[in-house]
């Protein structure tokens, strides 16, 4: 729940209006569900996005699709009905205060709507904007507005039919004078998204840009799972230094590969150790079969015969450690 200025009313008197956001019933959703941890945290540092996005005059939503990485083809239902709620919980948030406030007081001139509503006349609430920030690598390829999902032409009839339609943000496709419109971390999120198909770019990107020194923590935490960086996020009042956080990970990646390194070479000593000594091994054991058979007077044709079947040799082979002797 966040607690949102709502318009003033009649009476001058100011009134909160508590809202849930969609944050909050995504990660109630994602409790019913088998999500994996990643998933949970992506919902729940939107949520804080959604926090930042508040002012006096609208409820500013950021809503993370429900599989981020997926397209939702039933999107422009699903944020129409969640549009509705919150303006739903508005008015019910009005009501119970001017009943709260006692506004239906005796002498109080109200006509019968107003009292049984509990919502008056003057009344006003707030208009929610909800955006879905898509964080696909693919193009969205669903319906960005409830007419698209109708199963019908007939635009007379569709004339008396009310649309809704889906702001969609896809990092992928805006260009660097749409990031400039966004003043907060979320322009840095956005970016992150936007270039954590190239590593070689994103790398660049948060090490090039001076925002990145300074980031929100919440945008840090986004930028991390978002981007599959796997970033050690280390804190300062609040402030998370990413490019630090990318140099210490690139000087952990040497430090890893030298250790690596370091085994490999002790392995293959070891294993190089082990074939020299089973070789130098077997050319002794052949050595001394060549002899002990020699000693009993075996004929050479006979020897020959015996190291060829006994050690797999070539007849070229069995004859010249028989002559070396």
């Amino acid at each position: 729940m966040v607690t949102l200025p709502a318009a003033t009313g009649e009476h001058g008197s100011s009134r909160e209006v508590d809202i849930s956001t969609e944050g909050s019933q995504m990660k109630k959703r994602t409790k019913k569900k088998t999500r994996d941890s990643n998933l949970a945290q992506k919902h729940r540092d939107l949520l804080k996005f959604a926090a930042m996005m508040q002012d006096s005059h609208a409820n500013y939503v950021i809503l993370g699709v429900e599989n981020q990485m997926e397209v939702h083809y039933a999107m422009p239902v699903r944020n129409m009905v969640y549009d509705a709620l919150q303006y739903d919980k508005q008015v019910a948030m009005i009501a119970a205060d001017n009943r709260r406030n006692k506004r239906f007081s005796s002498g109080t001139m109200r006509n019968n709507g107003e009292f049984l509503s509990g919502f008056l006349r003057t009344d006003k609430i707030l208009p929610v904007i909800t955006l879905t920030l898509y964080f696909g690598t693919e193009p969205w390829d669903g319906p960005l507005s409830l007419r698209e999902m109708y199963d019908i032409n007939d635009s007379k009839l569709l004339d008396f039919v009310p649309d809704y339609r889906v702001q969609l943000i896809q990092p992928m496709t805006l260009s660097e004078d749409d990031f400039e419109k966004f003043h907060t971390s979320l322009r840095e999120v956005l970016q992150t998204i936007k270039y954590s198909v190239d590593a070689q770019k994103l790398t660049e990107y948060i090490t090039q840009n001076e925002r990145m020194h300074r980031l929100d923590l919440s945008a840090a935490n986004v930028i991390n799972t978002v981007a599959g960086i796997g970033l050690e996020i280390k804190q300062d009042r609040g402030k998370v230094d990413m490019c630090k956080a990318i140099e210490d990970l690139k000087a952990e990646s040497r430090a890893e590969g030298r250790e690596e390194g370091r085994v490999e070479g002790r392995e293959e000593g070891r294993e190089e150790g082990r074939e020299e000594g089973h070789t130098k091994g077997r050319a002794e054991t052949i050595e001394q079969t060549v002899a002990m058979l020699r000693n009993m007077k075996i004929p050479k044709e006979t020897i020959l015969s015996e190291l060829q079947r006994t050690f797999s040799l070539s007849e070229e082979e069995a004859d010249r450690i028989y002559n070396a002797k």
